[in-house]
């Protein structure tokens, strides 16, 4: 390839990886500028696709950001940092919020969002879109 065959198009983000977190952070970015999202295949050949089990949010009665931090750092036996344990179970609930902006379709009962207890968790705060096919739903 030579230099003039080379694209020469800029991009103010580029973000890789087109699973969950990658989409959100081009979604974010694209308020601030253009964005390129570089994935290895098609942009749903993500491993955020293929995740079954659900989401792990404190959004439900009597839960809390402390109480999933607790759970969590129990569950992790020692092996997790302690500070990005609490950021992600104090943004949790933010997150799920703007998920469900996006159209993200959670499985609901009676017309509120179905929380499932799992694993270690001491309170359902587990949300799923289409039972345990979560990774392949898509926003309606």
């Amino acid at each position: 390839m030579t230099t003039t065959d080379r694209d020469t198009t800029r991009y103010d983000y580029i973000i890789i990886g087109s699973g969950i977190a990658g989409l959100n952070t081009a979604l974010l970015a694209a308020e601030h500028g253009s964005v390129l999202v570089v994935t290895k295949g098609r942009i749903d050949d993500c491993n955020s696709r293929y995740a079954q089990g659900g989401i792990a949010a404190a959004i439900g009665p009597g839960d809390s950001a402390t109480l999933h931090e607790r759970d969590t750092l129990d569950a992790g036996a020692g092996l997790c940092d302690p500070e990005a344990v609490g950021v992600l179970t104090g943004q949790g609930p933010d997150s799920i919020a703007g998920l469900i902006q996006w159209g993200v379709p959670f499985d609901t009962i009676h017309g509120q969002i179905a929380l499932g207890r799992e694993g270690a968790h001491s309170m359902p705060r587990i949300l799923r879109a289409g039972g345990d096919a979560t990774g392949a739903r898509e926003a309606t």
